[in-house]
């Protein structure tokens, strides 16, 4: 399975909570007339966030985000074929006009590599969730990247353990560059691509803050040349609400 990701910022004028309520009421109600391919469409509504480690050194496009846009197939053909489709083209597509700042937008398409945790929860709904947005260090290749990424969480379980008792899931959502050209579709066009996003599931909100515990970890790591894989300076999290628009084996499913 494969998953395009488009971290969105609304459009001026519009607040956050008028955001939220179109993207999941109005927005969604367009899409799910006629999902095509889609395999599963996720939104994930931002309460909280924070971006870079200084203020000199914070991408200029990593303003400040609204939602996380998560679309789901099973293949790259039924996500050709979505975006190919004449309802996508105009019905979905010219609709983002009403609620996004497209200049701004941040996508990527990735595939999921699930990651172990210390205390697994079951099933989903879980309160809160994660949104990890990394550069990848210079010099590194992708594959290079992934597998320092996926050592570097397992040691961050072992320094933080109070975060490691909180972290219910983790999923790394790995880049695959070679969708890259179909990234204007949500707008961005001179936005950075995120080598990779990582998702986290915690109970709820009372308990997400833990990702600091984790997150430090990850710094410490990365502060050794031998260890490290990302550009802090350049990366950003959001602390978010899953919401369920559309599952294909569940048929229509918007989230009230």
């Amino acid at each position: 399975m494969i998953k395009m990701m488009a971290a969105v910022c609304r459009r001026p004028g519009m607040t956050h909570a008028e955001y939220l309520a179109y993207v999941q009421h109005v927005h969604a109600a367009i899409s799910n007339e006629n999902p095509v391919a889609l395999a599963a469409y996720v939104q994930n509504h931002v309460f909280d966030a924070a971006f870079g480690t200084t203020a000199q050194a914070a991408h200029t496009l990593t303003v400040a985000r609204d939602s996380v846009t998560e679309l789901y197939w099973n293949s790259a053909e039924d996500l050709q074929a979505t975006f190919a489709h004449e309802h996508v083209r105009t019905r979905v597509g010219p609709d983002a006009c009403n609620f996004s700042d497209t200049s701004v937008a941040l996508s990527l398409v990735a595939e999921e590599a699930e990651q172990p945790v210390t205390h697994p929860g079951h099933g989903y709904g879980y309160g809160a969730k994660v949104l990890h947005y990394l550069r990848a260090a210079e010099g590194l290749t992708l594959p290079e990247f992934f597998a320092r990424w996926e050592a570097a969480h397992a040691l961050a379980l072992k320094h933080a353990p109070d975060a490691a008792a909180a972290i219910r899931r983790c999923v790394h959502n790995r880049q695959l560059p070679q969708f890259n050209p179909m990234l204007a579709y949500f707008g961005g066009k001179d936005a950075p691509i995120y080598e990779g996003v990582g998702s986290l599931w915690f109970d709820n909100a009372a308990t997400v803050g833990a990702f600091r515990a984790y997150e430090r970890a990850l710094l410490a790591i990365n502060a050794d040349p031998a260890t490290a894989f990302y550009r802090p300076d350049q990366s950003f999290f959001l602390y978010a609400h899953e919401v369920q628009i559309y599952r294909r084996d569940h048929g229509y499913t918007m989230a009230r």
